[in-house]
């Protein structure tokens, strides 16, 4: 589980990175080093760990759902729904928000599917390697 990565708005380079490193230990873990030549599914099969990704998507729909939930005056609802203006010039910055929208894309859901926990939970499900989401 990622704790503390459920606010953070990963870029793609970051997300690469965590990867990377997760990789090496999962090989040193096992024994084997690149130069043995197993993909990267085979050693995460192995050891029955999901990709980095899908559990970082996991834990920020899980956030998401949790601060969704929340009445009207919460302090999380309160700054989903400031008008934070314009942006400068350049590349805008990646946001908590862009990145959840991309995740809803990814596992199929709607914001509004959050109010049901139930339903919610298993859609978000994908950083679980043993319940077959292939999101």
């Amino acid at each position: 589980m990622v704790y503390g990565m459920e606010t953070v708005a990963v870029t793609k380079k970051q997300e690469k990175r965590m990867e990377v490193a997760e990789m090496k230990m999962l090989r040193f873990s096992i024994g084997k080093t690149r130069l043995d030549r197993i993909r990267n599914e085979k050693v995460r099969k192995e050891l029955g760990v999901a990709e980095m990704r899908r559990i970082l998507r996991e834990a920020r729909l899980r956030w998401f759902g949790h601060v969704s939930r929340r009445d009207e005056e919460y302090v999380g609802q309160r700054v989903r729904r400031m008008d934070i203006g314009t942006r400068g010039r350049g590349r805008p910055k990646r946001r908590w928000l862009d990145c959840i929208k991309e995740d809803l894309l990814a596992v199929g859901a709607v914001e509004e599917d959050a109010q049901d926990r139930g339903k919610w939970k298993r859609l978000i499900r994908t950083g679980d390697p043993s319940n077959g989401n292939k999101a």
